[in-house]
C-alpha cells in the first residue's frame, strides 16, 4: 500500500511540474515584474532612454495599456534595488553613446515595446541630420552647370577665348601649373586665383594689342570667355566625421559636398559646428541645420585645392520624442530656445498638447522638471541632456453633449454657455414620430456616477419647463415604436404573398387580401376566417373569437364582410379547395423503352404502373438493381410532420457524411434519399408490398446488369472492383488496400444499387460480414476521434487518486 502511494504522489508531482513549466511560459507573455530577470530590467530601461521617455511618462503609458498598479509599483522597486547596487548605467538620462544590445534573448524584451506608441521610439531615437548622409541621392555639382562668375581659377582649368568680329578665331587652353596660359603674339597671360569676371578683363586687355578692333569708339570686334573641362581638388576633411582623410572633388564642390563625401558627422560629431580652414584660418562654419532646413548658404563657400574641413564633438544636444512630427535627438547651439527647437523639428502633430510642454532636466546631480506654457517658448533656453516628451491631448471630449433617438439630426453638439434642453433640441428637430410624454437625459456625475433626469417632450417644446444641460449629458428621445407594441395584422394560406403586415386604421379584409398579391387558384372562396386576438379586459376564456365570411374570386364579399373592420394582430386565413390538386411528375431512367418525365394521374400511382407507361423493361434491364430516389427538398401538399421528417432524414444524412468521412459524396445527394425497392419483385406481384406509391420528384433508376463494386471511406486505396461471385466481402476490401488504421470494422455496411443496406454483425466476437451483388457500394466508416485529457484533467484524476489512497491507506491502518 506505501508502495503505491509513493507512485501517485511520484506521477502527480510529475504532472504539477509539467503545468508549471507551462504557467511559466504563458505568465511571461502578460508581464508578470516577479518572473522578470534583472538583465530584462536593464533591457527595458535601456529602451526607455532610447526613447527619450522618463519613468514617469513610461508608467503613465503603462497604466493606459492596462498594466496594474501592483505591477508597475514592483517594477519601480525592482529599478531601484538595481540602481543601489552599483548600476550606474541605470537610468534615463545616461550617456547617449552608451548601447546595450547583446542580450541572448532578444524576444523576451519585446513586450517592452507595446509601451512605447510611435515607430520611432520602438527603433531608439536617431540624431537630426543623420539620415541626410544615409541617404542614397547625391550632392555632387553638376560639371555641366554655367560657371559662376565668382568662381576662381586655378592650373588645371580649361580656358575657352572665342574672338568674333573683324577678326574670328578661338584660343582653347588649359591653365599652366604656374598659372599661365599662351597666346600666339601676345605671349603668357596670368589667370590663375582670378575669378571667370577678372580673368576675362585682362583677357581682353591683352589681346585688345594686336586686335584693335576690340577698343576705340566703335569696335568690330568682340571677344566671349568661357571655361570648358575644370580642374579636380584635394580637400582634407578631419575630426568627427564617418570617414576621415583626403578627397578628390569637382572644383565647383562646396564644404557641405566635402562633408557628405566623407559619411557626414559621426555618432559624436557636430551638426552645427563644422569649421572651413583655408591657408591655416577659418573662413567660414557650417551649420547643416541652418544650410539644409532653412536654405542659408552663408557657411557653405565653394571650397579650393588644399581647404580642410574640421568636424568638432558636439556641445548640446537634447531628446525631442511624443506626438512631434520628427522626433529626434537634436543639438543645440548656445541660446537656442524652445521655440527654436520646435521650428527646427516641424512642430507638433495634430494631436499633440501644444499648451504646454515638461522639460526633463538634469541639475547639479539631481533631476528636476520644468513646465513651460506655450506663451513662454521663446524665452526657455534648452541645456545639454534635455529630454522632451510631448503627450497627446485626452481622447476624451470637452464641450459636447449628444442626442440620440427620435430626432431627425442625432449626433454630438457643442454645449454652449448657459444652453438648454430646448435650444438644443430646436437644432436635432424631432421627428413626428418622437414619443411627447417622457425623455431622458443621462448625466455624468462629478464621481463619475450616473444620473437620470426625466422630463415631459411636450412641456420642453411649449416652454413650459425646460432645463440647463452640462457637459456630457445625453439627451434621449425615445420613438412611439419603442414604447408600444407593433402593430400588424397577418394573412395566411391560399394568397401569394402571405405574412405579416402593418396594421391601418380602417383596413378591411379585401385591402389585405389586395395588399397581399390577390388569392391563389387554389383559394377556398366560400369561407375566409378571422381570428381575433382576445382583449386583456374580457373575462371570456377563450384563445381568439373566429369570424367567418364568403368571398368570390373579384374579392366582392358579402354586406356584413364589407363592413367588417380589422384589428391590430387579426389574422386572416384563406382556406384551400378540397379537390384542388397541382400536377406531380415522376422521372423514369436507365433500362425502360420510354424513358422520360411521366405526370402522375393519382395520388396511388405506383411503381408498376409508371413502368407499364414507359413501355416496360428493356431485354438489358437489370431489375433487381433498380433503384427510387426521392426528392426531399420537394414538400408540396404534405403535411407538417412529413416536412419535419424530411428535414430530419437530411439532417441526419449530413451527419453520416461527416462522421464517415464520405466527403466524395458531394452536396448534390443530401436532399435525395433511397427508398429501397425490390422491382422485380414488383413486377411479379403488383398487389405485394414491393410495388410502392410514388410522389413528387421522385426518380426510378433502372440500371443495365451492374458489374463492378465500389468501395469507399476507411479503406486504403478507394476504389471500384470487378463483381466476381466468389469474391465476398473481405475480398473486396483487400483488393481496395485493406481497412486503414482509423477504419471502424465493426460498423462497415453495404448500400445495394435498390437502395436497401446490410451493416456488418458481430456473433460470439466473430464480425459477419453481409454478402455482396453486383453494383454494391462498401462503406467503411471513420472511428470517433476520443478527446484526450488535458493537463489539468489529468492533475485532477491524479489529485483524487492521491487523496483516496491516503484515506485507504489510513482505514487499513
Amino acid at each position: 500500500m506505501q508502495t503505491f502511494i509513493k507512485r501517485i504522489f511520484f506521477i502527480t508531482a510529475i504532472v504539477v511540474g509539467f503545468i508549471g513549466t507551462a504557467q511559466d511560459i504563458n505568465d511571461l507573455r502578460s508581464v508578470n515584474v516577479d518572473e522578470l530577470s534583472d538583465q530584462q530590467v536593464l533591457a527595458f530601461i535601456d529602451r526607455a532612454e532610447s526613447s527619450g521617455l522618463t519613468m514617469q511618462q513610461l508608467e503613465l503609458l503603462a497604466q493606459q495599456r492596462g498594466m496594474s498598479s501592483i505591477q508597475i509599483s514592483k517594477l519601480r522597486s525592482r529599478i531601484a534595488k538595481l540602481q543601489s547596487v552599483g548600476n550606474d548605467d541605470v537610468g534615463l538620462t545616461g550617456s547617449d553613446s552608451r548601447i546595450r544590445d547583446d542580450y541572448s534573448n532578444q524576444e523576451e524584451i519585446t513586450f517592452f515595446d507595446d509601451l512605447i506608441q510611435a515607430d520611432s521610439l520602438k527603433k531608439g531615437l536617431q540624431i537630426f541630420g543623420s539620415e541626410i548622409f544615409e541617404s542614397s541621392f547625391t550632392f555632387e555639382p553638376s560639371p555641366n552647370a554655367a560657371t559662376p562668375k565668382n568662381y576662381v581659377l586655378g592650373p588645371g582649368d580649361e580656358v575657352i577665348i572665342d574672338v568674333y568680329g573683324a577678326s574670328e578665331i578661338t584660343y582653347q587652353q588649359v591653365i599652366s601649373p604656374d598659372g599661365n596660359i599662351l597666346v600666339s603674339g601676345v605671349g603668357p597671360i596670368s589667370l590663375s586665383g582670378l575669378t571667370v569676371e577678372e580673368a576675362k578683363n585682362r583677357a581682353f586687355n591683352r589681346l585688345s594689342t594686336i586686335y584693335s578692333g576690340l577698343k576705340g569708339r566703335n569696335p568690330n570686334t568682340f571677344i566671349q570667355f568661357s571655361i570648358g573641362s575644370i580642374r579636380t581638388i584635394k580637400v582634407n576633411v578631419v575630426g568627427n566625421v564617418k570617414r576621415p582623410g583626403t578627397y578628390s572633388l569637382s572644383s565647383f564642390s562646396s564644404a557641405f559636398n566635402a562633408l557628405y563625401a566623407a559619411g557626414g558627422p559621426n555618432e559624436d560629431g557636430s551638426m552645427r559646428d563644422i569649421e572651413v580652414i583655408r591657408n591655416n584660418e577659418k573662413i567660414a562654419t557650417l551649420d547643416i541645420y541652418k544650410y539644409f532646413y532653412y536654405g542659408q548658404s552663408s557657411g557653405n563657400p565653394q571650397l579650393r585645392d588644399e581647404d580642410m574641413l574640421v568636424v568638432r564633438p558636439y556641445q548640446n544636444r537634447v531628446k525631442f520624442a511624443g506626438s512631434v512630427k520628427q522626433p529626434a535627438i537634436y543639438e543645440l547651439i548656445d541660446g537656442e530656445s524652445v521655440e527654436d527647437l520646435l521650428n527646427v523639428s516641424g512642430g507638433f502633430k495634430p494631436e499633440g498638447n501644444k499648451d504646454y510642454l515638461n522639460i526633463f532636466r538634469l541639475t547639479s546631480g539631481r533631476k528636476t522638471v520644468k513646465t513651460i506654457e506655450n506663451n513662454k517658448y521663446g524665452d526657455a533656453l534648452l541645456s545639454a541632456g534635455d529630454s522632451i516628451f510631448v503627450l497627446s491631448i485626452p481622447s476624451y471630449y470637452s464641450g459636447r453633449v449628444k442626442v440620440e433617438g427620435a430626432v431627425h439630426y442625432p449626433g454630438y453638439y457643442e454645449l454652449t454657455e448657459n444652453q438648454t434642453l430646448s435650444e438644443l433640441l430646436k437644432v436635432v428637430e424631432i421627428s413626428r414620430n418622437a414619443f411627447k410624454e417622457r425623455g431622458n437625459i443621462i448625466r455624468l456625475n462629478n464621481d463619475l456616477t450616473f444620473s437620470n433626469l426625466t422630463f415631459n417632450l411636450s412641456d420642453v417644446l411649449t416652454g413650459k419647463v425646460d432645463h440647463e444641460l452640462r457637459e456630457d449629458d445625453l439627451v434621449r428621445i425615445a420613438s412611439i415604436f419603442d414604447v408600444e407594441e407593433q402593430k400588424n395584422v397577418t394573412i395566411l394560406g391560399e394568397v401569394k404573398n402571405g405574412g405579416k403586415y402593418p396594421f391601418v386604421e380602417g383596413m378591411t379584409v379585401e385591402d389585405l387580401i389586395t395588399i397581399s398579391g390577390g388569392l391563389l387558384s387554389s383559394a377556398n372562396t366560400t369561407s375566409v376566417e378571422v381570428a381575433r386576438r382576445v382583449s386583456k379586459d374580457s373575462k371570456e376564456f377563450r384563445t381568439a373569437f373566429l369570424f367567418d365570411f364568403s368571398i368570390s374570386e373579384n374579392l366582392e364579399m358579402d354586406t356584413s364582410a364589407s363592413t367588417f373592420i380589422l384589428e391590430p394582430f387579426d389574422v386572416v386565413t384563406i382556406k384551400a379547395t378540397a379537390l384542388f390538386r397541382t400536377q406531380k411528375t415522376v422521372k423514369i431512367e436507365g433500362e425502360v423503352m420510354k424513358p422520360g418525365v411521366y405526370a402522375l394521374e393519382t395520388e396511388e400511382d405506383k411503381i408498376t404502373d409508371l413502368i407499364g407507361r414507359a413501355g416496360g423493361l428493356t431485354t438489358y434491364a437489370y431489375p433487381k438493381g433498380a433503384a427510387l430516389i426521392r426528392d426531399l427538398s420537394i414538400n408540396n401538399d404534405v403535411t407538417t410532420e412529413t416536412s419535419i421528417g424530411n428535414a430530419y432524414r437530411r439532417q441526419q444524412l449530413e451527419g453520416l457524411i461527416k462522421r464517415d468521412s464520405l466527403d466524395e459524396i458531394g452536396e448534390e445527394y443530401v436532399d435525395r434519399e433511397g427508398v429501397g425497392i425490390e422491382l422485380d419483385k414488383a413486377l411479379n406481384d403488383p398487389r405485394s408490398k414491393h410495388n410502392v406509391i410514388l410522389q413528387d420528384g421522385d426518380v426510378i433508376s433502372v440500371p443495365k446488369q451492374l458489374q463492378t463494386v465500389r468501395v469507399r471511406g476507411e479503406v486504403l486505396y478507394p476504389t471500384r472492383v470487378k463483381y466476381d461471385k466468389a469474391t465476398n466481402f473481405k475480398d473486396y476490401i483487400s483488393l481496395s488496400g485493406g481497412f486503414s488504421d482509423k477504419a471502424k470494422k465493426s460498423k462497415s455496411y453495404v448500400v445495394y444499387p435498390n437502395g436497401r443496406a446490410r451493416r456488418t454483425k458481430t456473433f460470439l466476437w466473430i464480425k459477419v460480414y453481409p454478402n455482396i451483388e453486383p453494383g454494391s457500394d462498401i462503406f467503411v466508416p471513420q472511428q470517433e476521434l476520443k478527446q484526450r485529457l488535458s493537463v489539468q484533467e489529468v492533475l485532477g484524476i491524479t489529485s483524487s487518486l492521491a487523496t483516496i489512497a491516503l484515506i485507504v491507506d489510513r482505514l487499513t491502518n
